[in-house]
């Protein structure tokens, strides 16, 4: 990557400049583009900060950003030495492991009690509302989109707002999905309270109300142009890519989930969340994320001043001019350069809102090159200070982001979790007892596994249990259209992955109690969203059961000893690594989807213990599979699924 565009693009993060303007709209001058010095950068030595100095964090503009993205780059190699290695863990795999890593990504500590994990749904949108409710400084939401019905939580911040002056929200969402307009049920038990018809529309009356506090933006990849923008149908956009982070943040808090924020996500869809307590670091490094981000992304206007250029400019749908059509499918959102989405015929008048792209300089669908030295730049700049952020003496727990977007070019998950596999290949070349080697869990809620992890999962020596949904616990099971055949062709990779195991002698079997253990989630009314890896070593006999504390309050207190000792034998069976995030581990999510994830380290007992809990309560409600399972009559994979799957649509799935 040449300097001159490495320069560029941090000229470019501080740009306010908007297509055809002479000059800026008051609310448009309110979005200056940032770029938040690292906490090194900023002369902070403890993440602790005062609120006066969180307050007025420093950030950099132009040259001053430039310069320092360049000496961080020059400066990679000796920071990695200086670091004090996080050493979560006894094994030199895994120590070098984490030194590795710390060399290539941005590296953050806490400690065991700053982190939880969230076991429900409900638990989810209790904390996430808990969050909002108390935030005084800032706000910062980055989902899929937001459900239309989803009036408690936007009132939430829409309060937070009011009583707290200083407060200032960021949302970034997916384009597509949040333009989508839905159709109003005739079945609704509230008729009188129509839901809005977007997620867009829903938070423009927040734009409008609160112009120079509350932004919203919409990344839209640029995968899909040209002549296939032209053709796709609209509802297939998301196809070709979807923004798919998923973070929620408040002043010094942060959550990390897969969830997106709709009702069934707070209720019966399962997922997994870690909530980070205290940690301005990480939060610092989200927001200036999103800021980043926010350079590719169309900025949600009420009414953009008549200056900017309508090239750069796309009306917001209007609801009243949607398709008739008895799909219960909802449409997707408008294309650039076009108004048919809002100029078609209507009793009702056209509203005036709009998304508006924020440089003229920046291609909205060729930006791909400049946001991937831009990306390298910011990930560097922050790895630089990795050392800085290592300097609590109580940290027991070390977390690496890693962000994936095939489009962009950006593969720090894929090359991350190739680390990973193979510091398991190298701890079992160095120990020979059996029980003190490593095992794996790994789950996806769409399971079409990427094709160089579905390799390592197969060519590890660990015992990997792999955790499915089935297809009644797919969010698309029943759905109509093509998406009624998702569950099928899931079923299908998931069929090859099976016998890929078979063929390699590495399928699970009772006898040898060793090997890849397939199982498929399945909980009555709900579905299944959860995703990730946890990284164990091997349960001896003594603890692998999990009747060692079903009967402890019966125990005499000799036999309670003796359950304390099983007991502390089986916290060191506890994982110790997990990956968490947003990535679905699929082929999508690799090549199409802007994910970001977390690598995590961890010696704390409570974590430990806190991991092990999500892996039982998982696969509390899982099943075994074998060749049976896909040879059952509603198991049958129709000839169109096979035809879709063959032409490549794993990719999309």
């Amino acid at each position: 990557m040449s300097r001159s565009i490495l320069r560029d693009s941090l000229l470019r993060a501080t740009s306010n400049s908007v297509a055809g303007s002479s000059g800026s709209s008051p609310a448009l001058a309110q979005l200056p583009r940032y770029i938040c010095i690292p906490p090194s950068r900023a002369r902070s030595k403890c993440p602790r900060q005062s609120q006066s100095q969180r307050q007025d964090r420093q950030y950099v503009t132009a040259s001053s950003s430039s310069a320092a993205s360049t000496s961080a780059a020059a400066s990679v190699s000796t920071s990695g030495e200086s670091l004090r290695r996080p050493q979560p863990h006894q094994h030199p795999a895994f120590e070098a492991l984490s030194t590795e890593l710390s060399l290539s990504q941005p590296c953050f500590g806490a400690r065991g009690d700053e982190v939880e994990l969230l076991s429900s749904p409900q638990m989810f949108y209790a904390r996430l509302l808990e969050m909002i409710r108390r935030a005084r400084r800032r706000v910062l939401i980055s989902s899929l989109y937001i459900g239309v019905e989803e009036g408690e939580l936007v009132e939430a911040i829409r309060q937070a707002i009011i009583s707290n002056p200083q407060l200032r929200v960021t949302f970034i969402l997916d384009y597509h999905r949040s333009t989508r307009l839905s159709r109003p049920s005739s079945s609704s038990s509230t008729p009188d309270l129509p839901f809005p018809p977007s997620t867009a529309h829903m938070l423009l009356p927040l734009v409008e109300a609160y112009p120079d506090r509350c932004e919203v933006w919409l990344y839209r990849s640029p995968k899909l142009r040209g002549l296939m923008e032209k053709i796709v149908p609209e509802r297939y956009d998301e196809g070709w890519g979807t923004w798919h982070g998923k973070w929620y943040g408040v002043d010094d808090e942060v959550l990390i989930s897969g969830a997106n924020l709709a009702s069934s996500y707070f209720t019966n869809r399962q997922d997994r969340y870690i909530h980070f307590k205290q940690n301005p670091s990480l939060l610092s490094y989200l927001t200036s994320l999103t800021r980043l981000f926010t350079q590719y992304s169309y900025l949600l206007h009420h009414s953009p001043p008549a200056h900017i250029s309508p090239t750069y400019t796309v009306p917001l749908p209007n609801p009243a001019s949607g398709p008739k059509s008895s799909d219960s499918t909802p449409t997707s959102g408008p294309k650039l350069g076009s108004e048919k989405a809002a100029s078609s015929s209507s009793s009702a008048p056209p509203s005036t809102a709009s998304l508006i792209w924020p440089s003229a300089s920046i291609h909205p669908r060729r930006f791909s090159t400049h946001a991937l030295a831009t990306l390298t730049a910011f990930q560097n700049s922050w790895k630089a200070s990795n050392a800085n952020r290592s300097r609590r003496v109580d940290i027991d727990t070390w977390f690496w982001p890693v962000i994936q977007s095939g489009v962009l070019g950006i593969k720090e998950e894929e090359k991350t979790l190739v680390k990973v596999w193979n510091a398991v290949r190298r701890s079992f070349e160095h120990e020979q007892s059996e029980n003190s080697k490593d095992r794996i869990d790994l789950t996806s809620g769409y399971f079409g596994l990427y094709k160089e992890y579905k390799k390592q999962v197969l060519d590890s020596p660990a015992n990997v249990d792999v955790i499915a949904a089935s297809p009644k616990a797919n969010g698309f099971y029943g759905s109509k259209g093509f998406s009624r055949l998702i569950p099928e062709g899931y079923t299908l990779l998931e069929s090859r992955f099976y016998r890929d195991a078979v063929r390699r002698g590495r399928e699970w079997t009772e006898e040898k109690a060793a090997g890849i253990r397939l199982k498929e989630w399945e909980k009555s009314g709900w579905t299944y969203h959860s995703k990730g890896i946890w990284i164990s070593p091997a349960r001896s006999d003594a603890v692998t059961s999990d009747k060692i504390t079903a009967s402890s309050t019966s125990l005499s207190a000799s036999a309670s000893a003796s359950a304390n000792a099983n007991n502390s034998s089986r916290a060191d069976t506890n994982p110790f690594v997990t990956f968490i995030g947003s990535s679905n581990l699929s082929t999508r999510s690799l090549n199409l989807d802007t994910e970001l994830s977390l690598l995590l380290m961890t010696s704390s007992p409570t974590l430990r213990k806190s991991l092990a809990h999500e892996v039982r309560t998982i696969n509390k409600d899982s099943k075994d599979v074998n060749e049976g399972t896909f040879r059952a009559e509603d198991r049958k994979v129709s000839l169109l699924a096979r035809i879709l799957v063959a032409l490549g649509v794993e990719g999309m799935l």
